[in-house]
């Protein structure tokens, strides 16, 4: 396995000790970033602001106590009961000059909930725990179609299994649920873009999988595979947004939602008091 410690530039390979500050601010573009391209627009990539939210801070934390309890103990600090007055700010200050994320002591605990939860299941906990894996590394590679840089991080690859396995926080982890999300998030997407962009990196995958839990107690969980049909279309995705991101790179062009004055077209359901057009008479001039 061709592990490099620090990046040269970021050329292709995959690259163990790069933080995670240094990954999502460094080169070479996403799966979140292709997604944002396909499902809302170039400029929302070029120009948004990601948001840190409560639930991503919670999320975030289970996600380190799950795969990384060391660095969660090293970095996730259990805050006053809740986030009002001096008691907040005062300690919100430290941990923000620290680097550190500040949780609730509701939320703190209810981390440690999910982590044990979750680290019951002998299966689960085999797979976290055992073998030969690493986590949060990062791989960079060149599309071939495009010449660009892609980039990608594992929560976890087990090398002996040759087994990716992704982390999900979810409001619900029921199985209906959770197949609205993959197609809502770009699961599926993420599926085909790091499995390719894996293997570009010297790295054999055969399995995929996505631990979901939930956010509120019991906490309950469940470990899914996708099937490969859906996992095609969002490696589709993937190209489309791909190409139009190598356009827009190419052009240092970076359009929102189309240019000149755009017709709307309406589902038939929206027609509530009026008889809603025939397909064929839309689709005719005048």
């Amino acid at each position: 396995m061709n592990i490099q410690a620090k990046p040269p530039g970021m050329k292709p390979g995959v690259y163990l000790k790069l933080s995670e500050d240094a990954y999502h601010s460094g080169e070479g573009v996403s799966k979140s970033g292709l997604w944002t391209i396909e499902t809302r627009s170039p400029a929302h990539y070029k120009f948004g602001l990601r948001k840190e939210t409560k639930p991503f801070d919670f999320g975030h934390a289970c996600h380190l106590a799950i795969l990384q309890p060391n660095e969660f103990e090293q970095m996730v600090v259990r805050g006053p009961e809740d986030r009002r007055g001096n008691k907040w700010k005062d300690v919100a200050e430290i941990c923000k000059v620290d680097k550190k994320l500040l949780l609730t002591s509701g939320d703190y605990d209810g981390v440690l909930t999910v982590r044990d939860t979750v680290h019951a299941d002998p299966w689960v906990n085999s797979i976290i725990t055992g073998g030969d894996g690493v986590n949060e590394a990062s791989g960079y590679w060149i599309d071939q179609d495009t010449g660009e840089l892609c980039r990608c991080r594992p929560d976890r690859y087990r090398r002996d299994l040759k087994l990716i396995l992704d982390v999900k926080t979810a409001a619900s982890a029921h199985p209906d649920a959770f197949a609205k999300s993959v197609v809502n998030y770009g699961y599926h997407a993420q599926e085909a873009f790091y499995t390719d962009g894996w293997q570009a990196c010297g790295q054999q995958v055969d399995a995929f999988a996505f631990l979901s839990f939930e956010k509120e107690p019991p906490y309950a969980f469940a470990v899914y595979e996708l099937p490969p049909s859906i996992v095609e279309e969002g490696r589709a995705v993937m190209r489309k947004a791909l190409n139009t991101y190598a356009d827009c790179r190419k052009a240092n062009r970076w359009p929102s939602y189309g240019e000149g004055v755009q017709e709307l077209s309406f589902k038939r359901w929206n027609y509530r008091l009026t008889q809603a057009p025939e397909a064929l008479d839309e689709a005719l001039p005048g």
